[in-house]
């Protein structure tokens, strides 16, 4: 008769016995210990582990601990229909090194597309259908809270801001999602020179950066960027984006709550890969909407060196309110380049 020798830990002693187990008879296990008592366990009580590689077998039957034994054949036929296919997968995937190496370079493959592609499609395809009144909302809690701690009234002279938003609505007519835009001024002297997009089409603008430009042209250049971002779902797109990075680093890290730095640090790079995508695709509609208005992209370039002399210790801070920017230079270059091709065409 065939046996399996194993380990009983019945939950009742600290030392495990030494068993062998049998099946004398279908639905009857016998375990036969070293003092030669046998127990019969029924084989419709028995919970059998999945296989997995080389890992031990459990055997378990409430109320009377465990069985610890090999891998057999014999398990199965005792014991049919423990398995599923799942489990059967894991098991063959267990014993084939080129399968589990196979399988980790597929999911890193997976992985990368589906950050480097798939969330941002997804991310735009969520945005662009976003209910009007989830934007209205999140943005009203970021103003509300602004204007506890940041703004305060413009000190700009009512005639100054007027000429900018009659010229503000002129560059902004017949664009998508134009009638969604507002333009209002405050002064922030912590936030300093400084420009931003809600997620509704609300358009802030210190008075720190109006006194910087020289021009209401620079003005202008700094908020067709910004309209930029409204156009295209930035806000709603980048807050799904890094909603969706920091829970698939949390699933891949074994961090679900992303609280970790082995979690939020890569989190928070990818997330600053695509507020620099945005930016650069902000910076793209703002040369051609200065363009389709007859007012050229050099405008910008100007507007942004600027910003880089005023910026702390030379630091590349460039325009946008909590958000990770392409170098200036690179701005600027791109700048230069629209408008040599704006001047050629003249």
């Amino acid at each position: 008769m065939s046996e399996l020798h194993g380990q009983w830990f019945d939950g009742r002693a600290s030392r495990p016995q030494s068993v062998r187990l049998a099946c004398p008879s279908p639905g009857t296990l016998q375990l036969l210990t070293a003092d030669g008592a046998r127990h019969e366990w029924p084989v419709s009580e028995i919970e059998l582990n999945a296989r997995l590689g080389s890992t031990p077998r459990l055997l378990r039957r409430p109320g009377h601990g465990h069985v610890e034994c090999p891998d057999s054949p014999l398990l199965d036929a005792w014991l049919p229909g423990r398995s599923s296919r799942v489990e059967d997968l894991a098991d063959w995937f267990e014993r084939r090194r080129a399968a589990i190496v196979a399988a980790a370079a597929a999911t890193v493959v997976a992985t990368v597309a589906f950050v480097q592609f798939g969330l941002p499609a997804t991310a735009r395809f969520a945005a662009e259908r976003m209910p009007r009144t989830v934007e209205v909302h999140a943005s009203s809690q970021v103003v509300e809270l602004l204007e506890r701690t940041e703004f305060a009234p413009s000190r700009l002279s009512a005639e100054r801001r007027e000429r900018l938003h009659k010229r503000f609505r002129a560059l902004v007519a017949g664009e998508p999602r134009a009638p969604e835009l507002t333009l209002s001024f405050v002064d922030a002297p912590a936030m300093g020179p400084n420009a931003f997009a809600l997620p509704d089409g609300r358009i802030f603008m210190t008075d720190e950066l109006v006194a910087l430009a020289e021009s209401d042209e620079e003005v202008l250049a700094v908020l067709a960027h910004e309209a930029g971002h409204h156009v295209h779902h930035h806000g709603m797109r980048q807050a799904l984006e890094s909603s969706g990075v920091f829970v698939l680093a949390g699933l891949l890290l074994g961090d679900a709550s992303g609280s970790s730095l082995a979690v939020s640090i890569p989190a928070t790079l990818l997330s600053n890969g695509f507020s620099r995508g945005h930016e650069r695709e902000a910076d793209a509609y703002a040369f051609a909407l200065l363009d389709r208005r007859g007012l050229s992209p050099r405008s910008f370039a100007t507007v942004m060196g600027r910003l880089a002399k005023a910026s702390p210790a030379g630091s590349d801070e460039v325009i946008g309110y909590l958000s990770t920017h392409p170098p200036t230079p690179e701005r600027i270059a791109a700048a230069e380049s629209a408008a040599r091709r704006r001047a050629a065409k003249d």
